[in-house]
């Protein structure tokens, strides 16, 4: 409110200094024109004669030059003896030169009716070898633009008080109706819990900058919401994973404790599933850490060229050196290369043919039948496409969009059977993230899974 009064006070007050500044430059201007017009005239009349006043032709030393304004004076004396020259009026005093100025002249009860307030103009001239001062006057008595500007600044400072109020009730309005849905926000923000991130806050429906502010915020509150759910679902999944092993463990340590250390089979029975379960145990700690160090970015890409037809050629000799009847086949020309990190590219397909091994060898299909894997990569729009296929029973419709997430298994009652943590993808979305490549995973017909990754080619 203060601010715009101010802002308006401040304006008027600019607007009148502007406006006075303009008509003294007139009053300026036009006074040293009429300077210029009765030096002229003086010239003229003198016609080189000397400066003496009974030189004029005139009596009394009265001058009348018809050019200038009817409201403007004038006085011509020599400099020196202080006798006037001319004068169109005999009370001006001798007035000083102005060196190139216009100056005001005031003198108190100079008149016995009044005072003297003058503005005037007054510059030093030669005629015939003699200086003579030409002073210009114009009398402030009678100028009513004067007198406007100095009963302004009081009539600006008697209209701000209406102006103070009239912006007091606007500002109020304004604000209320501006503030209003910030504070329904900020209310709505402070009951807003851990547990309540899905209350989102209220918009107005005007499509406003405030609008704009609270979408930004439901989205924050939902992408919170949302890592909430994951932590408390993965809190869920380790303390799961992790109790599995510890009960199994502290299992068979009770059964050796009470029994199984006298029998040499069960006690061989229980250290062998100690053994196992410790080494399960090992297995999820070391795949947490794992994504840990690649998630805070301990684990950077070394990016050189990769050969992807001799990774190829890598990860079947190493699976069909510790799985023989597993049949690849490589689908990829010698001369297709990429920029990324060899180790990680390897660690990926690794995990993802592991994967389609363990679960073909799980299913009703590895009766008889051979677990086919596909390797295959081109380049399409810019971009590297590897596909890992296999022909395994596939993966349901409702697990298909998690398969990536940490501990999810698609067959929970087979998870134990199939074997691991079900960290495996998880891992590898979490590499593909680092080198900044994309992966994704469909079904195929008859049966089996299509697994790709996608990474951009470098320019």
């Amino acid at each position: 409110m203060f601010l715009l009064t101010g802002a308006i006070i401040l304006l008027t007050l600019t607007f009148v200094y502007f406006i006075r500044e303009l008509v003294m430059a007139n009053q300026t201007m036009e006074l040293k024109v009429a300077e210029e017009k009765v030096f002229t005239a003086v010239s003229r009349i003198n016609n080189g004669q000397g400066t003496s006043s009974n030189s004029w032709g005139n009596s009394g030393g009265y001058l009348h030059v018809p050019d200038i304004p009817y409201y403007l004076t004038f006085v011509i004396y020599e400099p020196g003896s202080e006798e006037v020259i001319a004068t169109n009026d005999p009370f001006l005093p001798l007035l000083g030169v102005t060196n190139g100025k216009v100056k005001r002249y005031f003198e108190k009860d100079f008149f016995f009716d009044g005072d003297l307030d003058i503005l005037y103009y007054a510059c030093t001239h030669e005629i015939a070898g003699q200086p003579i001062v030409v002073a210009v006057v114009m009398n402030m008595d009678n100028n009513r633009t004067a007198d406007l500007f100095s009963r302004l600044p009081s009539a600006v400072l008697f209209m701000s008080l209406p102006i103070l109020l009239i912006s007091f009730f606007v500002s109020l309005i304004i604000t209320k109706k501006t503030i209003s849905p910030v504070v329904k926000i900020t209310k709505a923000a402070r009951e807003m819990t851990i547990q309540k991130l899905d209350n989102l806050l209220p918009l107005t429906g005007r499509g406003d900058e405030i609008d704009e502010l609270s979408d930004a915020f439901n989205e924050l509150f939902l992408r919170i919401k949302a890592d909430f759910d994951r932590e408390r679902q993965f809190s869920s999944d380790v303390s799961h994973e992790l109790n599995t092993p510890l009960t199994v463990i502290s299992g068979q340590a009770n059964l050796l404790l009470r029994w199984g250390k006298d029998d040499p089979v069960q006690l061989e029975k229980s250290l062998l599933a100690i053994k196992n379960e410790s080494a399960s145990m090992h297995a999820i700690i070391e795949n947490l850490l794992q994504i840990s160090r690649i998630e805070s970015g301990r684990i950077k890409p070394e990016i050189a060229q990769v050969n992807v037809s001799e990774l190829f050629t890598r990860l079947s000799e190493e699976f069909n050196s510790l799985q023989s009847d597993i049949c690849f086949n490589v689908d990829c020309n010698a001369d297709i290369v990429i920029d990324s990190d060899w180790e990680m590219l390897h660690q990926i397909l690794t995990i993802l043919v592991s994967n389609s091994i363990k679960f073909f060898n799980a299913s009703e299909y590895a009766a008889g039948e051979k677990c086919n894997i596909t390797l295959h990569a081109f380049n399409e729009d810019q971009k590297l496409i590897i596909e890992e296929c296999d022909n395994g029973p596939g993966i349901s419709a409702e697990a298909l969009p998690h398969i990536f997430e940490r501990f999810y298994r698609a067959d929970q009652s087979h998870s134990r059977t199939a074997g691991g943590s079900g960290l495996g993808l998880a891992i590898a979305r979490t590499l593909a993230d680092s080198i900044g490549a994309t992966i994704g995973a469909r079904n195929i017909e008859p049966h089996g899974v299509r697994v790709w990754v996608e990474i951009a080619s470098q320019d």
